[in-house]
């Protein structure tokens, strides 16, 4: 066995940098004070075999689990952060390491140190406590988003979005994405013979001919603008069933209702934009097609469970690499098969009415009929098949993604009453002055609604649903980030909510506090370390770069459109109100389990 001299490094300060006390529940925590402190952590002088499959450069550090171990952060989202070197003092960050292993990489904390803090049900406390442990510059081992081409499944982990950029430039011809990694996805479109599968979830020329069609009539700001009355329609029928919702869950006939309400809303809004239809299955009282409600049962059960899969070690080994049918896997091909035979039968039935001229004035102008016309274009290399699936794909992946977005910035809405108010009367009166009694783009825009994209900015600071931002693979060798140089296929995540909760940058970082995204808040940021949370990489869930999410704006409009209703609508109380005491988990993204809001009419 290789020797290791262990050099464990204190801060010389009369402060104390260790605090540790009993929090009343027998659970011994720890909070690190001042901007100088360090938790003791190890250099090892020579390499023990079992850390990395990569060499170091001489000013790395390895974390030892012995000194550093997961007892020693405080889960607390309101323990003070741990100063490393980076954004608080603008020094260059070293890269520090947690310990790894093949295949399953750093996931089990007993064998890698990592927090004992399970990241699908305590994500945000677990990216706190690793840049706590490992600082603002550090690799592991993620099973998830790991270099594929490592045995290690090494990821390296920063924090300033202003070296991501580099990633993001660095990105290529064909730049990778975030979807290349979801292995359950891929599996199931490989066993269903879907068209689309290496033009969605891989790289090169098929993904240039597939991502070219699909964000054309969605991604542009006027395209994503022309389906906002059908949005705004869809939301209002939506909003009038939040009530009922909110009784069906009080009642505890239906376990989680709102948050299956939301999932309902996000898919009416959606399908009048690419159906050009309003499918009203958000409102208990209305009659639907039953087949919506499957639909987004289907998405739910069949996302979810794939992302959980995607976590765990089993289901990497015995799943993934044995090609084996486990009872989970069964469960989300159950999902995936029932949506997608939904809305196969849904868009057939489209393309016929198309071609008979039956069509309404609206599906006439959804994003379905104008692809199935810029598919019959001369010059077109998209076949009819690939429009469907390009379509469901949408639709399945817009479901759970906008919901839990939306579930979020409801919570902090209903716990926040001075918060709420302040947006009622500022949509009320753009609702009056701009948009004459309705809600319209003009009404919703930054200028007439500065609260409101505030208080989005807000939630996503708070309470992100992607805490990794971005995930990228560089394309070139020798990309000097943090001083280190990349190579060509090296994995690199943005790790965006630590900032936001530092409060070295952030004052009262646990407060929801949406003002501090209003212009003149901006505006005396700039020339100060806390800038850096200006950044637009840090500004939402959706990526960025050439393979940013294509419905992006479409969702973002979503989220103001029913947000401004439901406050227009209704007066939302909840009886909790501190975080602390909120549960979530991981879905596609991270979604809040809303407690019983009530919504009383305005």
């Amino acid at each position: 066995m290789n020797s290791a001299l262990l050099l464990h490094l204190r801060v010389a300060s009369s402060r104390c940098l260790r605090v540790t006390f009993n929090n009343g529940g027998g659970i011994v925590s720890t909070k690190f004070l001042g901007r100088s402190s360090r938790p003791a952590i190890s250099i090892a002088a020579s390499r023990s075999k079992s850390n990395h499959a990569f060499p170091r450069a001489a000013n790395d550090i390895a974390i030892s689990p012995s000194s550093a171990s997961p007892t020693d952060i405080s889960p607390s989202r309101s323990s003070k952060f741990v100063q490393w070197d980076g954004l608080a003092n603008g020094k260059t960050p070293n890269l520090t390491h947690a310990r790894s292993f093949p295949i399953i990489g750093s996931a089990i904390p007993q064998l890698s140190g990592i927090p004992k803090i399970n990241p699908l049900t305590n994500a945000y406390n677990f990216w706190i406590a690793m840049r706590n442990q490992y600082g603002e510059f550090y690799t592991f081992g993620s099973i998830m988003a790991g270099n594929p081409n490592d045995i290690y499944r090494t990821s390296y982990i920063i924090n300033d979005p202003r070296e991501f950029v580099k990633i993001i430039r660095a990105g290529g011809k064909f730049p990778s994405s975030v979807l290349e990694n979801l292995w359950v996805n891929i599996r199931w479109a490989e066993m269903r013979g879907f068209h689309t599968r290496e033009g969605i979830h891989g790289r090169g020329e098929e993904w240039r001919r597939i991502r070219t069609f699909l964000q054309t009539d969605l991604l542009h700001p006027d395209s994503a603008r022309g389906y906002l009355p059908g949005i705004i329609h869809s939301a209002g029928l939506a909003s009038k069933g939040a009530q009922a919702a909110a009784i069906l869950q009080s009642s505890e006939e239906e376990n989680g209702a709102l948050n299956s309400y939301l999932d309902r809303c996000a898919f009416d809004m959606f399908s009048s934009m690419m159906l050009g239809i309003y499918t009203e299955t958000a409102d208990e009282t209305t009659r639907t097609d039953p087949e919506n409600e499957r639909f987004v049962k289907g998405a739910v059960q069949g996302l979810g469970t794939a992302i959980e899969m995607i976590f765990s070690p089993y289901e990497l080994i015995v799943g993934k690499i044995l090609k084996c049918e486990t009872s989970k896997m069964k469960h989300c091909f159950e999902g995936f098969d029932a949506a997608w035979a939904i809305a196969r039968d849904k868009i057939e039935s489209f393309i016929e009415r198309k071609e008979r001229g039956e069509l309404s004035e609206n599906e006439q102008v959804s994003y379905l009929s104008r692809a199935l016309d810029r598919q019959k274009e001369e010059g077109s290399n998209v076949t009819v098949r690939e429009v469907m699936e390009l379509a469901f794909l949408s639709m399945f992946a817009a479901v759970d993604t906008t919901s839990s977005v939306l579930s979020w910035n409801l919570l902090h809405i209903a716990r926040s009453p001075d918060v709420q108010e302040k947006l009622f009367q500022e949509i009320s009166a753009s609702v009056e002055t701009v948009g004459h009694g309705k809600i319209t783009a003009e009404v919703l825009s930054k200028s007439n609604a500065p609260y409101l994209h505030a208080l989005i900015r807000e939630t996503h600071r708070l309470t992100p649903t992607r805490p990794i931002a971005i995930n990228k693979t560089v394309d070139i060798d020798n990309l000097e980030v943090h001083g280190r140089k990349m190579q060509r296929g090296d994995v690199v995540l943005l790790e965006s909510h630590s900032q936001g909760m530092n409060s070295d940058l952030v004052e009262n970082p646990e407060e929801f506090q949406p003002e501090r995204w209003l212009p003149d808040a901006v505006e005396a940021r700039k020339g100060s370390p806390s800038e850096v949370i200006d950044h637009p990489f840090l500004a939402s869930p959706f990526s960025q770069g050439a393979r940013k999410c294509p419905g992006s704006r479409v969702a973002a409009n979503e989220i103001k459109v029913l947000l401004s209703q439901l406050v227009l609508d209704w007066k939302i109380s909840s009886p909790i109100t501190e975080l602390e005491n909120v549960r979530y988990h991981q879905r596609s993204v991270i979604e809040v389990k809303l407690p019983d809001l009530q919504f009383e009419a305005r």
